[in-house]
């Protein structure tokens, strides 16, 4: 028996001395070995408090899901799901208020009366604006220099160190050693998941933090090349975005108002629609509110009307002169007048660069910033100052994508801060 023993161990040191001398020889796995201890020692060395909750990387990733028990179900119901590396591993009821296992599978059911609305991620943010001028010839184009300065601004500082970032974190071992050793804060890691789910009235900030995902979701612009449609597209965005806001401070009470003359007129499921996303709106504006699935639904169906409408006054103003003027008038004052007809400029306001999926585009900051509106992942995005990037802001904003070479940056950048000290 022992000379079996030490004839194994021999050859496991002969096989592991031929690797070795192997690896020794071979200089690119000598490379990805050194990124690979050079990427674990910076995760060591990282930020990170393993008793915190990682709640960037939860919100962030998060999608939600709209769907119907039935085709012949009026009401839709709404689930979160939960993502960590692109892998489900939690779902939450909104109506029942608990979590479900992952979705195994494909749900034939959900694919059909179903609507996803998957991960918005933050690219980049522009903070100027700028007049759009809408092309008055018979291309109705956007000008190239135009669609860059709507979709790509910013983006062009960002592409180099994200394709750097991509490359290494693919080819080298430096992920690989950074995660392994950021394993026991990694929202990937069962245990963390685990920590997570268990706190107390989690449920509740992750249903609000979904209600926010389908809030923003009538307000992405995805890359619109046309004129005619990006004009009428950010028409219906400036009327929902307005009165999104005029509903969480309407001290003139002008929407409900405005909801019972619609009644008056014979619109009864506008004025209902329309007093539905209100609530919904002030229901989220407390931190104490348990979101439900009518809460999810009043966005969706308030944004279809004004989507199917073009403008919930369509058909309701005034036949009087008098009164169709001063009617038009204060929805001006509050912003919220029906687009006009052949704009020529459009302002484009401060915003954020997203993501969704392939899909790219940007959301405006008026929402955001209202805090109600502002999803906690993009709070660090829409930070003011004194207009300056310090270098944490410029850790977090400009390596996003690839927040594990965030670490190897901060270290060199220490280092040359001391050499320039010496």
């Amino acid at each position: 028996m022992g000379r079996k023993k030490g004839r194994l161990g021999s050859m496991l040191w002969k096989h592991g001395l031929a690797i070795g001398k192997f690896l020794l020889k071979s200089k690119l796995l000598m490379i990805l070995l050194a990124l690979a201890v050079f990427g674990f020692w910076s995760g060591k060395h990282a930020r990170q408090d393993p008793s915190v909750v990682p709640f960037q990387e939860l919100f962030e990733n998060l999608s939600v899901v709209s769907y119907r028990e039935a085709p012949s179900d009026t009401n839709a119901r709404f689930v979160v799901q939960l993502a960590a590396r692109g892998r489900v591993f939690q779902q939450y009821d909104v109506d029942a208020h608990r979590f479900l296992p992952p979705p195994r599978g494909r749900d034939y059911g959900r694919s059909i009366s179903g609507t996803t609305y998957r991960a918005l991620r933050v690219r980049g943010h522009v903070e100027r604006g700028f007049w759009l001028e809408l092309p008055d010839s018979s291309d109705h184009s956007l000008l190239p220099e135009q669609f860059n300065e709507l979709y790509r601004t910013t983006l062009d500082f960002v592409k180099p160190v994200n394709t750097v970032s991509v490359i290494l974190g693919t080819l080298s071992g430096y992920s690989v050693g950074y995660r392994a050793a950021t394993w026991s804060s990694s929202l990937a890691n069962p245990a963390v998941q685990k920590r997570v789910l268990s706190m107390p009235q989690i449920g509740r900030v992750i249903a609000r933090e979904a209600w926010r995902r389908v809030l923003l979701e009538p307000v992405v612009m995805a890359r619109e090349s046309d004129a005619d449609r990006f004009a009428s597209v950010r028409g219906m965005q400036r009327v929902y975005t307005n009165f999104f806001r005029l509903a969480v401070n309407d001290s003139d009470r002008f929407i409900p108002q405005e909801a019972a003359r619609l009644d008056s007129l014979g619109r009864v499921r506008d004025a209902h629609t329309m007093l539905a996303f209100v609530e919904a709106v002030r229901r989220a504006s407390s931190d104490t509110t348990n979101m439900t699935s009518d809460d999810f639904r009043a966005i969706e169906e308030w944004a279809s009307l004004l989507d199917r409408r073009g403008h919930w006054a369509a058909g309701a103003a005034p036949p009087e002169r008098e009164d169709r003027l001063r009617y038009f008038g204060t929805l001006t004052w509050y912003g919220l007048a029906p687009a006009p007809q052949n704009e020529h400029r459009i302002w484009m306001g401060p915003r954020l660069l997203v993501r969704e999926g392939d899909m790219e585009g940007f959301v405006a900051d008026d929402i955001p910033l209202t805090g109600v509106g502002c999803p906690i992942a993009w709070r660090e995005w829409l930070r003011r100052g004194n207009g300056a990037l310090n270098a944490d802001t410029w850790t977090a904003q400009w390596m996003r994508e690839s927040r594990q070479f965030s670490d190897a940056v901060e270290f060199t950048r220490d280092m040359a801060d001391k050499l320039q000290g010496k």
